[in-house]
């Protein structure tokens, strides 16, 4: 019985070690909606996460310097991006909702690094 055990083991160790990893982007949070760059720094995307009635939106700045926003106004579960551009990457992002009647709060920036 130890030695389909060892075997098993040794099964699920190779295995998590040959499959390659899926690069995830940087996500900057605020609550349950956030930022999401994509595509290695290509483009970002804002997400909406909750049933409040708030929209999000990702602040970013680009190679270039210039700063960029993408707003999300359709509410909890669809997300809206800023398109790819392979020659002017994404220097960095962060999140905020927008709410009517209180301070907008904001997510942490994520750098490119």
């Amino acid at each position: 019985m130890h030695r389909i055990a060892k075997l098993a083991a040794v099964v699920v160790t190779a295995a998590a070690f040959s499959a390659p990893a899926m690069a995830q982007g940087a996500t900057s949070y605020i609550y349950n909606s956030y930022s999401q760059d994509f595509n290695s720094w290509t483009g970002v995307r804002a997400c909406d996460g909750d049933t409040d009635g708030n929209s999000v939106m990702a602040h970013f700045t680009r190679d270039n310097t210039s700063a960029y926003t993408v707003h999300e106004q359709r509410g909890n579960g669809y997300c809206s991006d800023s398109g790819m551009d392979y020659g002017n990457r994404v220097a960095k992002h962060r999140s905020q909702q927008i709410r009517d009647w209180a301070t907008d709060p904001y997510g942490p920036w994520k750098y490119r690094v």
